[in-house]
């Protein structure tokens, strides 16, 4: 990297932040720890721009979605519904035990000169508008579908989450199972690494079949 581009890095640092939080806002868009969220119909949507680490003049783009619901049934499985309500709604986008969204690949941005960046970041979220209209779900079970089509072992606990909140208790047992004789745990566990989030919602569902 070149001193000119180190300098556009470095100057780019503070004010991207300062450009997507106040374009996010007059769209309608909040701000927690340099993401941009908002919710529609239920779904919650989480923007991340960030400096591309091997192109200066290059934002990367980041873009994912999830239910609301699909975090509150894991706090409720994962017992920890009371710690969680707790928590300010930003909870669903930083907190460290929430269900994981279905990411959208990402994309880059060219930016030149520091004097492009409010234009480059409204061009930004025109593309994210246009990827959330593109991913509108009516239900869960819309929801549970795309991540299915999209890989069923890789999205195994939130597709187990979606049954669960569709009151589809014996496909989410034979799913719990199938993820467990696998030796998928689902990576969240508590009781220091004993027990599983996976083994709970083996419980959790045995309760209601």
């Amino acid at each position: 990297m070149t001193r000119e581009e180190q300098k556009l890095a470095r100057e780019l640092k503070k004010p991207l932040a300062k450009t997507c939080r106040e374009v996010g806002k007059k769209r309608g868009w909040k701000t927690i720890a340099g993401s941009q969220y908002q919710v529609r119909e239920g779904m919650l949507y989480v923007l991340m721009v960030t400096q591309s680490v091997w192109d200066c003049h290059a934002l990367k783009v980041n873009l994912y979605f999830k239910p609301v619901a699909l975090d509150e049934i894991y706090w409720e499985v994962f017992q920890m519904a009371d710690v969680a309500a707790e928590q300010p709604f930003s909870f669903h986008v930083r907190g460290a035990f929430t269900a994981r969204g279905l990411w959208l690949p990402n994309w880059k941005a060219e930016i030149a000169s520091l004097e492009e960046l409010e234009n480059v970041v409204e061009g930004i979220f025109d593309q994210a508008e246009e990827r959330v209209a593109e991913n509108q779900f009516p239900d869960v079970a819309s929801f549970r579908l795309r991540l299915e089509a999209e890989d069923r072992d890789h999205h195994a606990l939130s597709i187990i989450l979606c049954l669960l909140l569709e009151e589809k208790y014996p496909e989410a047992m034979e799913a719990i199972q199938a993820a467990l004789d696998r030796g998928d745990r689902g990576s969240f566990s508590r009781e220091n690494g004993r027990r599983s989030i996976m083994e709970d919602a083996r419980d959790w569902c045995a309760a209601r079949l």
